[in-house]
């Protein structure tokens, strides 16, 4: 069986590939697409020569939604709207770690050093049609709609509170969030509904500010006003990530912990005589894994929490051929908006 693809063969270049896809497992049309910041990079080629060279050609995307085409095995409905899930195992020998990651319910497939990301190295959902194993593919609730595509920022925040070991019945009584960009948003949400505390939100813009309306906000240079908190969460990522975690690493508690979740193309410094005399932990947590995405369905299933997320919705834009794909990817590389212009694809 044949179908197309989009990849980018360098930056700010698409082609056309035509691909065999062999109908193994779940076959899946790819309907709802989210461009990622990431993808964005790549795009715009905003990485090492050498590393665009070795990930080129490649589809992008690994925030998608599809539909059921045909499962082999039954256990999906034709039809059926499924989440894509981009962490992919591969096979390990168990010589990378001196513990398998896997069996850690902290860490799990996406830390195994031998698991694959869509996108990032192994190919995105820009596919006109995907064959992916069951375990890859979470339903959709009858009640969720277009906001599904955030599904995988939504995992995000889950994991990153999953890294930190809180739960409903641990929470503390307020967490931190550094970040008014969308991460931070969905970050600050996550924390909000699943924990259900106090949130407090640190950025600097007014305007995306306002839409943190169930958090206490918190401008940058108000960061006396902000009580001190046991746990933190840094999202603002670029340099800028190095200042939001050390004013963070300023407003714990001895004792206290961060999740550093923002992505630096450069090292950035951290206040280190403050975290040692503090006694600080800190925790790196990036992308997701299924039971974060089945979380995140989960919050998902509540209208108030679903509301809040559709704002993240700028736009449903219809791609149906690759003039339309370099269109969005122009939009949302230009984009400082507080959401994502969305793509409805169609080959």
């Amino acid at each position: 069986m044949f179908a197309k693809s989009y990849k980018i063969t360098e930056p700010k270049r698409f082609e056309i590939f035509v691909e065999d896809i062999r109908h193994e497992n779940v076959l899946v049309r790819p309907e709802y697409l989210a461009v990622c910041k990431a993808d964005i990079r790549y795009y715009l080629g905003n990485r090492e020569t050498s590393i665009l060279k070795r990930k080129f050609p490649m589809s992008l995307i690994h925030e998608a939604t599809g539909t059921v085409v045909r499962d082999k095995n039954g256990e999906f409905k034709d039809g059926q709207r499924v989440i894509l899930l981009p962490c992919r195992k591969s096979e390990c020998l168990g010589d990378k770690c001196t513990e398998c990651v896997r069996d850690n319910p902290r860490l799990m497939d996406n830390y195994c050093p031998e698991s694959v990301f869509c996108s990032s190295n192994y190919d995105g959902f820009s596919k006109e049609l995907v064959d992916v194993e069951s375990q890859y593919l979470v339903p959709i609730p009858d009640e969720v709609g277009v906001e599904a595509v955030f599904s995988e920022l939504i995992s995000v925040g889950c994991c990153a509170l999953r890294r930190a070991g809180l739960t409903k019945e641990n929470a503390p009584e307020a967490i931190a969030v550094w970040g008014d960009g969308i991460m931070g948003y969905i970050i600050a949400l996550t924390a909000k509904f699943s924990l259900e505390c106090r949130v407090d939100v640190i950025g600097l813009s007014k305007e995306k500010l306002d839409m943190f309306d169930f958090a206490d906000v918190y401008f940058g240079n108000d960061i006396d006003l902000l009580p001190k908190m046991t746990v933190a969460i840094e999202a603002v990522g670029g340099n800028a990530s190095g200042i939001a975690a050390n004013q963070a690493i300023d407003k714990l508690y001895s004792g206290g912990k961060i999740i550093l979740c923002g992505v630096a193309n450069d090292n950035v410094p951290l206040n280190t005589r403050m975290i040692l005399e503090h006694g600080l932990s800190l925790r790196g947590t990036t992308r997701s894994t299924r039971c974060d995405f089945e979380k995140a369905v989960e919050l998902l299933k509540n209208e108030e929490f679903r509301k809040r997320v559709l704002r993240l919705l700028l736009s449903v834009n219809p791609v149906n051929n690759i003039k339309d794909y370099y269109a969005v990817f122009d939009k949302e590389s230009k984009s400082t908006a507080l959401g994502k212009n969305i793509m409805k694809i169609s080959f």
